[in-house]
């Protein structure tokens, strides 16, 4: 992470992960842990964070179906400083 990366996480709280897609090999990893899924957005507060991750969602459903529908219904919203953030 990037010094502009880490104080845009001090200053907001909450981040919204999802786990990567990989069409490649076997879709959506959901066993990958928490520490190397994709981080999406920052947010203030968790409501903020789980409103986006509503949204998003529905905009995904809306567009036909694809793998980011389920990317995104997996998706979590934690605290910045969660311990599972950090790479064992």
């Amino acid at each position: 992470m990037k010094f502009g990366d880490i104080a845009a996480v001090a200053l907001t709280g909450w981040l919204l992960m999802a786990p990567s897609v990989d069409c490649a090999r076997d879709g959506l990893q959901r066993q990958t842990p928490l520490s190397q899924w994709e981080r999406v957005d920052s947010f203030t507060s968790q409501e903020s964070c789980e409103n986006y991750r509503a949204i998003v969602i529905e905009a995904e459903k809306s567009d036909g179906g694809n793998a980011y529908v389920e990317r995104y219904s997996y998706s979590i919203c934690v605290q910045a400083d969660d311990p599972r953030l950090k790479a064992q």
